[in-house]
């Protein structure tokens, strides 16, 4: 199908953002010596009575959370309501795939009238100071307690910690995971099948990157299964089981990410507003990311797969960069991929 002026320059922005944020140098918000300062807290907090707390926390979060990607999407993102949206707007269209036959202009205004990137930036800042208040408060019990001596006294601080941690770890996920699926919504495709909950990790793995070699590496992952996608790959071995134990692995080292994102929350009081705002920026990469890939396949599977993402990403390892999470190995790990990779896999990293 041939694309629209609108569509054309629209997919020429897109590949020019992505070359972009390739390119561009990663800035560190924190400056060195506060870097410093906040390790020094993260390991004395770490290494204080009761902080086992701290770890057996993330490890039932992550547990929890099970299979998150699919439930938070399908239970609290309606179909119905943004096919509405559509009609509502002089497009009588009977289900989210007549979405994808109309022009990327149109289904951008819709997309645009949802504020879901806003929305959901703003109640992550919210859910950030709450957890970021009670981190620092337990990050100064603990400490307290362990400098007095106290020994196991410092073990209610460290409960605060662990208890507002695992929260954060919970609510930060879930609202990821519902940004992405209300975009993957407006944009015509079901966030609750199996394979679209793939792309959804993939998405929020690209949002919570940052480093250069990590983001090169999200991008061709996302590439790799986005083409997958557009081609109807088959995925056989991928049922409710394996999905379900991807999506528990993937929580967990989200989980594992997420702190070194917002280590800011253990400064005390100054901490508080520094977390809001990192998780604001959080949810807000992960949106901007996700409104980036959806319209770039939607574009990819409109031209008939005569478009394609692929810049030159070269040696894109994701085992070089603990900064990344990568989809493709927990796909190997579980033997899930489609058996039609074999071909199409050369010259994809080996991790």
């Amino acid at each position: 199908m041939t694309l629209s002026a609108y569509e054309q320059r629209e997919w020429d922005r897109l590949q020019e953002r992505k070359a972009a944020s390739l390119n561009k140098q990663t800035r560190n918000v924190i400056p060195q010596q506060a870097r410093d300062r906040l390790a020094s807290l993260g390991q004395k907090a770490m290494s204080a009575p009761g902080a086992d707390k701290v770890a057996a926390a993330y490890g039932v979060a992550a547990k929890g959370l099970g299979k998150a990607v699919g439930d938070t999407a399908s239970r609290t993102v309606s179909k119905k309501r943004v096919v509405e949206q559509y009609r509502r707007s002089g497009h009588d269209i009977a289900g989210l795939d007549e979405i994808r036959e109309l022009d990327l202009r149109v289904v951008d205004e819709v997309a645009r009238h949802n504020l879901v990137r806003y929305g959901h930036a703003l109640s992550a800042a919210a859910t950030g100071l709450g957890s970021a208040a009670a981190v620092t408060g337990g990050e100064v019990l603990a400490s307290a307690g362990t400098i007095a001596g106290a020994g196991a006294g410092a073990a209610p601080g460290i409960g605060t910690v662990a208890g507002a941690m695992a929260a954060d770890t919970a609510m930060m996920l879930a609202l990821a995971t519902r940004t992405v699926a209300a975009t993957a919504l407006c944009y015509g495709y079901y966030p609750s099948d199996p394979e679209e909950e793939l792309f959804v990790m993939s998405v929020i793995a690209l949002g919570l990157s940052t480093g250069t070699s990590a983001k090169t590496a999200a991008y061709a992952e996302l590439s790799q299964l986005t083409q997958l996608l557009v081609r109807n790959a088959p995925w056989a071995k991928l049922n409710e089981k394996v999905l379900t134990k991807i999506a528990q692995t993937f929580a967990a080292r989200f989980a594992q990410q997420l702190p070194k994102k917002k280590l800011g929350q253990f400064v005390p009081i100054a901490g508080m507003a520094f977390g809001a705002g990192l998780s604001y920026m959080l949810i807000d990469r992960i949106a901007v990311s996700a409104r980036d890939a959806y319209r770039e396949r939607f574009l990819i599977e409109k031209s008939g797969g005569d478009l394609t993402g692929d810049p030159n990403y070269g040696d894109a390892g994701l085992a070089q960069d603990d900064d990344a999470i990568g989809v493709f190995d927990l796909l190997r790990e579980e033997d899930a991929l489609p058996t039609s990779t074999s071909s199409d896999s050369e010259g994809q990293p080996d991790n």
